[in-house]
């Protein structure tokens, strides 16, 4: 990741340094031009002034003050370093009068762009260039105008010629300064590059860094970056992933705790119903049982402890495949008073043998629910048999179909054995028995079973018993939001 960083600092560094240097060389190309066109307007203006006052000195006729301005004006372009040349228009048809030029062209030597400009002065426009004297060891700049009389006739022409050495000297100083400034700013634009690109890498550095946590398998800390921009919604992205990979750790350790203690709980609740069937078995096959009334007490045995141990695969297998998540039920809307009245009826027998009346309650006929027929009727026959089991002969085992807010409840209530209190919320686990169960037998994942099917159904189960309520189970369902299909 240090490459990262290297490749967005020279980014930010060529970008600012560039933008830097173009500032440099904008205002230098700016200054330069200031400066040359601030003299360049100088030198115009005074050739200007010049020529005005040369065209109505010539109309005037007034040579005498004529001569007196010349010789000002020559003084003054002297201590300039400045040369006005004023020359008579040959081509006009009243050229300038000799008294008011004070130079000769044929014993003037002239370059071809100086000749060329005074051609344009003579043609009545203005023009000015710059170039190396060779005289002076300098850079000149040379400015025409022309010079008219009163009927707009170009009667003659003004040459002003002044050194750039000031000038230049002033732009070469601008150019260090700039140079000057230029380096600073760029120095700064490196540390400000440097600031930026640490700024934005390090929270791409530090959730790389998180991310190699987590791909180790630790998923206990957080990126602890706090912005609003695309880095921000990543790092709470990344903290989310680490929150929920936490989580999916933490359920796939309890559910491997639970696969084991299922095993071996699993393994201990067969491993007696197993040897109990082993010795019968060996017993008839060694021939230690002679009594044809023995014989068929041990086969009666076998033959219990194998519908034990069916029970219990087929609980187990009924648990399994309700906590698998891709587990479908048939849903469908019913009614809970007749899934309550089939499950009673199936169990009729079972109650004959211990005298036990029933009885089924409901608060409205029409309480609906979307589930699974079957398993909600396998959940009535589970908490019916265990109050068959429990409960004493002779007493009443009472189902109630009952309706509340958006709820359809269910309970079933018998009495005999008491559950004690502390007890209530551990007979849904895995192969508990109450400690009051009497050593009557079961496999104890009846209520297991019960207990996933109402709660894929979204539902709860609940358990009070009490001496003088007895045990009653309490289902509660959503309520339909329609109608059993016709």
């Amino acid at each position: 990741m240090k490459h990262i960083f290297l490749r967005v600092f020279v980014y930010f560094g060529v970008v600012i340094v560039a933008f830097t240097l173009l500032i440099g060389l904008l205002f230098t190309q700016f200054n330069q031009n200031n400066i040359i066109g601030t003299y360049r307007t100088q030198l115009t203006d005074l050739a200007k002034t010049v020529a005005e006052r040369v065209g109505k000195a010539s109309q005037t006729q007034d040579t005498k003050t004529f001569s007196d301005y010349l010789a000002a004006v020559e003084d003054f372009g002297s201590s300039r370093r400045s040369d006005i040349w004023i020359f008579s228009n040959p081509k006009a048809e009243k050229p300038l009068r000799d008294q008011f030029t004070n130079v000769v062209p044929d014993q003037l030597e002239m370059s071809d762009r100086m000749e060329k400009i005074l051609e344009y002065a003579f043609d009545g426009k203005r023009k000015n260039y710059t170039d190396h004297d060779a005289i002076y060891d300098t850079d000149m700049m040379h400015v025409a105008t022309p010079v008219y009389d009163s009927n707009k006739n170009v009667i003659g022409a003004v040459l002003v010629t002044g050194p750039m050495e000031m000038r230049s000297a002033a732009v070469k100083q601008y150019q260090k300064y700039m140079l000057l400034c230029v380096g600073l700013g760029g120095l700064i634009a490196i540390i400000l590059a440097l600031i930026f690109s640490r700024q934005l890498v390090r929270p791409i550095l530090r959730i790389d860094e998180f991310a190699g946590e987590i791909a180790s398998g630790d998923y206990s800390g957080t990126t602890g970056i706090v912005r609003n921009d695309e880095l921000g919604s990543l790092a709470d992205t990344m903290d989310e992933l680490a929150e929920q990979l936490d989580e999916a750790e933490n359920y796939r350790a309890g559910v491997e705790q639970s696969r084991r203690d299922f095993f071996s709980n699993v393994s201990h609740e067969l491993r007696t119903p197993i040897t109990v069937t082993k010795g019968y078995a060996d017993a008839l096959v060694e021939g230690y049982v002679d009594s044809e009334d023995k014989r068929k007490e041990y086969l009666k045995r076998i033959q219990d402890e194998c519908t034990t141990m069916e029970r219990l695969v087929s609980d187990l297998l009924i648990i399994s495949r309700m906590q698998n998540p891709d587990f479908e039920m048939n849903a469908e809307v019913i009614n809970l008073i007749a899934v309550a009245q089939d499950a009673m009826r199936g169990l009729r027998i079972l109650m004959k043998e211990k005298n036990i009346a029933s009885e089924i309650t409901y608060d409205d006929e029409m309480s609906l629910i979307e589930g699974d027929y079957d398993r909600i009727r396998q959940v009535f026959v589970v908490l019916m048999q265990n109050a068959i089991k429990y409960c004493d002969e002779g007493t009443r085992i009472s189902v109630h179909i009952g309706r509340g807010e958006g709820m359809i409840s269910a309970s079933v209530s018998d009495h005999g054995i008491v559950i004690p209190e502390e007890e209530w919320a551990q007979v849904f686990d895995k192969f508990y028995r109450a400690s009051t169960h009497g050593g009557r037998e079961g496999s104890g994942l009846g209520l297991v079973v019960a207990k996933n099917i109402v709660e894929r159904h979204g539902g709860n189960i609940t358990v009070k018993s009490t001496e003088k309520d007895g045990t009653v189970f309490t289902m509660e369902f959503p309520e339909a939001t329609t109608a059993i299909d016709e």
